[in-house]
Parts: C-alpha cells; structure tokens; sequence
C-alpha cells in the first residue's frame, strides 16, 4: 500500500495528477537516469543512494576575470550551497523509507549536473549549461530536469539551441523545462526552441492547489508560442532542503520534477521508448483544462499519469497483421463452449500482450470483449409473451393456390389520444404453394425469430432444421414433387442483414410420416447465425455446414409422438486479420421428441429437446504473449482452444384448450438440473355484441 503519510504530505500535488496508480503498480522509475540540471543536490538521508555521483559532474566553479576555478575543497555536485537543486531532486526520487516524503519516482537514479558559478561574487544558474547538456546526451541520459529559466525571453541563445539539438540528435532525450515566474505570456527559453529540436523540449507551467478548480498559478509563464511542447503540473510540493528538514518548496520548479518523475515512470515500464516518445506520451495524455483543446495557457492541459500509464490505442496483432482494438469484439453463439475450463476461448483472451500507438507493451485480460448471447434473458422473454399475447394466423386455399400468414405484435413508445400503446405488426411467418399440375408445386417460405406457436411457445427449439441451423435463412424458394411413394422437395435459402448474408440449399424426401433432408448452409459475417463481432477479435469470418435430419412422428395408443435429430460439419472461415488463425472441422447435433394427447378438455404435449451444439471441434488463436526488447517487438503464441459445447436438454410442458369465445395457452420449459424453469401463458377472450 502507497498510500502512506509519506505520500500524503503531498496529497493535493499527487492527487491532482494521479499519481497513486504508478505507485500501486510498482511503476517507480527503477533503473531510469534523470539529469538534474542545477545547483547540486546535497547528500541527505532522503536521497542517500538515489545519485550517482560517479556520473555526477560539476560544470561550474568560480569565475574571477573571466578565469574559471574549482569551488573551494575542489569539484563537488552538491554541497551546503545546493538550496535548489536538492528540493527539486527530492520531488523527484526521495526514498520510500518511512521518513519524510518519497518521491514520485522513489527508485529513479539522479545524476547531478552542477551548473551554478559564483561570478566576480555574483551567483549565476545555468553556467556551462550547453555543456552539461551534451554530456547527459553523449552518457546517454534519457531525462533531463532544468528548473532553472531565462528571466527574457526575447533573444536567441545559440549555445542552447546547439546543444538541445545535440540532445535530439544524439539520443532523442527529453528536457523538461520550467517555464519561468515572471506571469509572462511565454516560458523563458522559447527562442532556443526551433525545428531541429522541438520535440527535446518540454515546459511545464505551476498550477496553483487550490484544491477545488483547476488554475494557474498567479506567478507562472503561460505556455504560449510553445504550447505544442508545453503541459502542467502542481506547482506547490513539500520536499527536503540541504539539512533534509521538510519545506514547502513552489515555483515551475517544483512543477518541472514532477513530470521528469512521470517520464521516469514511463520509461522505467517501457525501456524501448526514447525520452522524446516518453515526452509525447506525456504530452498526448495530459487532461485537457482551460480551453477546450491546445491553448496558449495550459497548452496540452495537466499531466496525468495514470492516462499516461494507460495504452494509447492499443492494437491486437496475430504476428501478420495489426488492427485496433477498438470496437473489436467476438461473439461466440450459443452452441459453442460456455466459458468454462482451461481450453476455453475466455482462457485463451488471458494474458495477452499488445502493443499501443507508442510501442508499449501491455499485458493483461481481453476476455472481457469475448460475449456469449443469451436468448433466454428476461427481455427476450418479455418480447416472446408480448408475441404470444398478440399472435394470430390467417390464410385461404383453392384448388392451385394456398397461403398462410403469421402475425404478432409490439407496443411502440408511442400512445393514442387515450393513453393507450400503438402496436407496430410483425410477421411471423409465411408459407404459399402454387400447384403446377397435379404433382408438382412451388413452395415459398417465411421464419421469423418471433413465430413463436411454431417452437411451443417460444421455449424448446425449432424443429426446421435451416433455420435452427441460421435463424437469417429466413426466405425460402423451392420446388415439390410427389412421386409414387412420397414427395421430394428442392428448397433455396437466401437473406441478407447488413454486412452478414446467408446461402442454403436443401433436398428432402417425405412419405407424409417421416423426412430426411440434406441440406448446406453458406454463411458471411455469422456462424449458426449468430453475428462473428468485429475487429481483430472476431470469431471468423462466416461458415460453411453441411447437415443431415431426420424426422418422424406416428401414434401410440392415445399419444401422437414427433421426433428429430441432425448431425452436421462445419468448416470456419477463418479472417487474415483475426487471432484465429486456424480452425477444425466442428461436428455438431440436435435433437428434440415430443408426446401430446388430448386431456383435460384439451391438448397437453411434453417435449424434450437439445438445442444445437458442438459435439468436437478446436480453433487456434494466435496472441501476442510478451515481449521481446532485443528486436523491439512481440512475440507470440499458438493457443488451442475446445469449442465442444455443452449437452443440455430442454424439458418443455404445453397446454392448448379452445373453445367457442376463448381460448387458453400454457407453455413452461425447463433444462435438466431445473436451474432455470420459464413459463408463459395467454388467456384470449372474444367478446360479442347483442342485436
């Protein structure tokens, strides 16, 4: 736990910037240089190990007649005299000891680059600083902290210019740069930004804590003609003076380190990047505040660390091909495994590495964009019994022509003069049959998700096999002929919905008892007509099934039984630029027996029946699963995962009693385990006006 007294002596400064959710993750600076570029930083107990002082150096001494000495006792990085640079290192790296304050990046190294001189008696901040700029360049240090401003900022210092673009050029390091104290409209150095090294500079202006709003200090340059390199942080900071006593230390310098600590942060996490990219990061991640948008005040707004910890439109990968993550997302129907076991598709969106629009590598769970459809959800029970309640049939026979008609209907938002739901009608379902001769016939259909008296009521399965296997084959053409024993019949399938299509055939013989029909099935953008989702995460591209069934019915003593079973293979279509890269054949089966009789002044019908699902079948998918900082970039695995589903049977109960005015409907169903029982039921009265 972080959140210690340490922590909270800055409490407001952390706060405003997020600064807890590194801590927790242990995102410290470990193994990052930070260059401070000031007056030293004295040796304290807050700071004892945190500065390498074998790669410290003093650029600064005294000057007398234009001759430059060794301070007194020689060179040193940090001394009594080091009043700045020791605070502002402290905000940066103080110890997480349990004394004190700890720093935002408690295990950051410092390197001290002393650039202060004592001039003809005069003390002078930034002495040799072109100097001290190449040699953190040419050391390879990442960041630079410069708490230190020019008070004008109307001339060109050309040793400045050189040197920070040395920096760019050298190592793509990052100077993090006060803005200045003067309430000028631009931060001190914004001559030395040109071209060549821009994206080297970062100016931070103070905000002040107010605790309650977001406000600039009164003190603070504004961002300005630099605020595309500009951000904010909490100009107010408790930190260590030269003896490590606790002060109260404002300024944009005390704002500078802690954006040198966050750039710590970053490239402590992700050591391919540069200080340049750490820099962007910080930059693109900022909280917007003031004006909408880059402004000259807060120019990309507040630092944010835990935005800038986040990844930045991350991408998923397959090791050929990358695409965004955004609004990627696999729907999985309901004939696949549920989620379970270690073969699972949810196990298998564990643990996988991607990488955002800046290289970073980040590594965790996307399972959660995996979605399993449930039909059986309230809603959709809702939706069935307001179909059921409003449902009705209507159709006419001649001697060539017969058709039937299934209507149902839905309340609308909106109401009539009285208050009342306008309905908006629904097909249900469609049939029509043209006799050619006396043989032959043309037959077109219609299945709609909402014919609920075809599929007791909404609650056991279809018993057509095309639309059990695809419920968007719902259009239907074919072709019947009877012959000397029975009746063959060719049937086209066809439907379109968005970007998802949906092809069939089918072939079926019937004696008027029992039918066997093959049937193939063409899917685009759907499997066993579920939608694959989107993105790179998609189950596939669509399938292709082929199917056998067989159907039955006769009578036994009173009972009138019903049965059907298919088998079926299917071959997944699997996407270029999906994580499935590989997939099995998939064998799958449903099946489904009902019993009905009349009794109880009606007619009762028990059922059992198994929804479609997968007997066997696997799929590949390909993840990122670390990694590799050699080549700077991912590396991936091979995850094989069981699409068997689970076999479930559906026990279903209906009542069915008519009569002259009224007529009653129950249906209720259940799986094995009673888990989960649903029932529905309608009550329809007809009344009759008198003469």
């Amino acid at each position: 736990m972080q959140d210690d007294e340490e922590y909270r002596r800055n409490y407001t400064a952390s706060e405003y910037i997020n600064a807890l959710y590194a801590l927790d993750n242990g995102w410290t600076g470990k193994g990052v240089k930070v260059a401070v570029l000031d007056d030293g930083i004295a040796a304290i107990g807050e700071l004892e190990g945190q500065v390498d002082r074998d790669l410290s150096r003093d650029f600064g001494g005294i000057v007398e007649d234009g001759v430059l000495r060794d301070r007194a006792g020689g060179p040193n990085t940090g001394d009594a005299t080091s009043t700045h640079g020791t605070p502002v290192a402290a905000i940066i790296a103080a110890r997480n000891d349990g004394v004190g304050i700890q720093g935002l990046a408690p295990d950051a190294t410092l390197v001290s680059l002393r650039v202060d001189a004592t001039i003809d008696g005069n003390r002078m901040y930034g002495f040799r600083l072109g100097d001290a700029i190449r040699y953190a360049a040419d050391s390879d240090i990442p960041i630079l902290n410069m708490s230190l401003a020019r008070s004008g900022e109307n001339t060109r210092n050309e040793e400045m210019v050189e040197a920070v673009t040395y920096l760019f050029q050298t190592n793509r390091g990052l100077l993090v740069a006060s803005a200045g104290n003067e309430s000028r409209d631009n931060p001190g150095n914004t001559m030395d930004v040109t071209d060549e090294n821009a994206q080297s500079w970062l100016f931070v202006v103070a905000m002040a804590p107010s605790q309650t709003s977001y406000e600039l200090a009164t003190y603070s340059n504004r961002c300005g003609a630099a605020m595309d390199r500009c951000v904010a942080a909490v100009g107010s900071n408790v930190t260590h003076d030269i003896d490590g006593n606790l002060i109260g230390f404002g300024g944009t310098s005390s704002a500078a380190p802690q954006v040198s600590a966050l750039a710590a942060m970053i490239l402590s996490k992700w050591p391919q990047l540069t200080g340049v990219e750490a820099g962007d990061v910080i930059i693109n991640t900022a909280r917007d505040i003031g004006e909408e948008g880059l402004d000259p005040v807060y120019g990309h707004g507040l630092i944010d660390v835990r935005a800038a910890l986040s990844p930045v439109d991350p991408t998923l990968s397959n090791g050929k091909t990358t695409s965004s993550i955004a609004n990627s997302v696999m729907v999985v129907g309901g004939a696949f495994g549920g989620g379970y076991g270690p073969q699972s598709i949810e196990t298998a969106m564990d643990d996988v590495t991607v990488l955002d629009a800046y290289g970073r590598d980040f590594t965790g769970s996307v399972s959660g964009l995996v979605v399993r459809p449930d039909g059986r959800k309230d809603r959709w029970l809702r939706r069935r019994m307001e179909a059921q309640a409003n449902t009705g049939t209507t159709g006419f026979v001649t001697p060539t022509l017969s058709a039937s008609l299934g209507y149902t209907a839905f309340e609308t938002e909106h109401r009539d003069e009285r208050g009342e739901a306008v309905l908006r009608g629904a097909l249900t379902h469609a049939a029509l049959a043209l006799r050619l001769d006396e043989d032959t016939s043309v037959v077109a259909g219609y299945n709609s998700g909402d014919d609920v008296m075809r599929d007791a009521m909404g609650l056991a399965p279809t018993s057509d096999a095309m639309f059990a296997y695809s419920p968007l084959a719902s259009t239907s053409l074919g072709i019947a002929r009877n012959t000397g024993e029975g009746r063959i019949t060719a049937t086209l399938y066809a439907d379109r919905h968005g970007d998802t299509a949906t092809n069939g055939v089918t072939a079926s013989w019937s004696d008027g008892s029992s039918t066997l029909k093959l049937g193939l099935l063409d899917e685009i953008g759907t499997v066993f007509g579920t939608p694959t989702g989107a993105g790179a995460m998609r189950f596939g591209d669509g399938a292709t099934t082929a199917f056998l069934e067989g159907a039955t019915g006769f009578e036994l003593g009173r009972w009138t039984l019903g049965g059907y079973a298919s088998l079926s293979a299917t071959r997944l279509k699997v996407g270029d630029d999906t994580l499935m890269t590989g997939a099995g054949l998939v064998t799958s089966a449903r099946f489904g027996l009902t019993a009905s009789r009349e009794a109880l002044d009606g007619l009762v019908t028990f059922g059992i029946a198994q929804p479609l699902v997968v007997l066997s079948g696997d799929a590949t998918f390909t993840v990122g699963d670390g990694y590799d900082l050699a080549s700077r970039g991912l590396t991936f695995a091979d995850r094989r995962v069981d699409l068997k589903g689970r076999i479930r049977p559906v026990l279903t109960f209906g009542y069915e009693r008519s009569g002259e005015r009224s007529s009653l409907q129950l249906g209720a169903a259940s799986d094995i385990a009673a888990r989960d029982v649903r029932a529905v039921g309608t009550w329809t009265i007809t009344f009759a006006g008198g003469e």
